[in-house]
């Protein structure tokens, strides 16, 4: 167990690492509330249109363009900065084992692991670290999710697929 005022410190940065999760979970779900819904407007706008010419047709294309760019823009910075909240993550658990009282993010990390994966992880702790994480599995059972980097990848190529088919659609109306 490190001193006290390592303790305090490394406490200080566990919090620092909490804060930064924070801050990026709300930037890459605040951007999100920005760019889906202008997508929405868009799908509204040019998905039930009954006018259908070349002009009306280029003016969607260029649309559709620059949105489906800005959401492929959007979905690359939300990769980085879900990269920058594993390093944080990363980073408590070092500092959970450090101190060795806290198992909030070592919990998290256990059931984050695939069923058959996380036998092969149990062989490599000790007994008592074993013992609390089949303990929790018991408790908590199987802990399956979308989880956030699938639903923003699963919701961007659901826009994306979204604009290709009004291009589609807008195409065959205004030139076949």
């Amino acid at each position: 167990m490190p001193s006290k005022e390592n303790t305090d410190t490394l406490l200080k940065e566990y919090g620092f690492c909490d804060a930064q999760i924070g801050r990026l979970d709300a930037l890459i779900w605040q951007t999100a509330s920005l760019i889906y819904p202008i997508s929405l407007a868009g799908f509204a706008y040019f998905g039930t249109s009954a006018t259908h010419t070349p002009d009306r047709f280029f003016s969607l294309l260029a649309v559709a363009t620059g949105s489906i760019t800005l959401l492929v823009i959007w979905y690359l910075l939300s990769l980085l900065w879900f990269r920058f909240q594993s390093i944080a993550f990363y980073r408590m658990v070092e500092i959970e084992d450090e101190i060795g009282v806290m198992w909030r993010f070592r919990y998290s990390s256990y059931l984050g692991i695939p069923n058959r994966q996380r036998k092969k992880s149990l062989d490599q702790i000790s007994d008592e670290q074993q013992s609390r994480f089949k303990t929790l599995e018991s408790q908590i059972g199987d802990f399956r999710g979308v989880g956030l980097r699938p639903a923003a990848a699963y919701v961007t190529l659901i826009f994306i697929i979204g604009w290709l088919a009004i291009i589609i659609r807008e195409y065959v109306l205004t030139f076949l």
